[in-house]
């Protein structure tokens, strides 16, 4: 019995001195194996797995905002609500013209908006992103609007903090283009406010993307 008892802890010693020695072995191999190496190694094991298990989840998205007219919403530090849509002969306060002969018409979107940001805003953006007012768009129209207030025609006005003001969203149609009683699409803009300090300074927006969709239902309009 003192034979086999000394025999076995014979072999368990050998065992655990083997384990060791792998063990050490292991250690000195990984610790010549440059880091990036092993980075990459287990990035191929995680891309494997996540590959076995349908790959990677695309993060989740909200889905953008479907309104009504007299809906609010916020973009691009602005409050934008859509008061009415119309289609009209005289352009009135809205900054077009037309041509009579070819019978042109002018869609108006009429739009209270609030600059929420603290300090002066123009309606009108660059020529790049369109992420002010002028980022209102109608589905089917490629064309920008020329803006204007609606009290008194001011074009591309300035808008003040916390000053609301309404103002006209136009664009010039042919005479069989748009019809009282259609139902259009508008856009409305939103976009990320930044503070530049190298290139660009100061405050700009840019990421300019679909704030809300506003469905509304044409109306046969009169100026202004």
């Amino acid at each position: 019995m003192g034979e086999q008892t000394s025999g076995g802890a014979a072999t368990a010693a050998a065992n655990a001195s083997a384990r060791a020695t792998v063990l050490g072995w292991a250690r000195r191999t990984i610790d010549l194996i440059p880091t990036g190496w092993l980075i990459t190694g287990a990035g191929a094991v995680l891309l494997t797995t996540t590959a076995a298990f349908g790959g990677l989840a695309t993060a989740p998205t909200d889905p953008i905002p479907r309104l009504s007219v007299g809906d609010t919403v916020e973009g691009s530090d602005f409050e934008m609500t859509v008061v009415g849509v119309e289609v009209r002969d005289d352009p009135g306060m809205a900054a077009v013209s037309l041509d009579e002969d070819e019978g042109e018409r002018v869609l108006v979107v009429t739009l209270d908006v609030v600059n929420t940001f603290p300090a002066p805003r123009t309606s009108m953006s660059n020529s790049i992103e369109f992420w002010s007012i002028d980022g209102v768009t109608v589905e089917g129209i490629d064309e920008r609007p020329s803006l204007s207030r609606a009290d008194d025609g001011t074009i591309s006005p300035t808008l003040q903090p916390d000053v609301p003001v309404r103002l006209l969203a136009a664009w010039v149609v042919g005479p069989d283009d748009l019809h009282a009683g259609d139902e259009i699409t508008l856009s409305l803009p939103d976009s990320t406010h930044h503070v530049g300090r190298d290139i660009v300074r100061g405050d700009y927006w840019d990421e300019v993307r679909v704030g809300a969709i506003v469905t509304a239902t044409l109306r046969e309009g009169t100026a202004p």
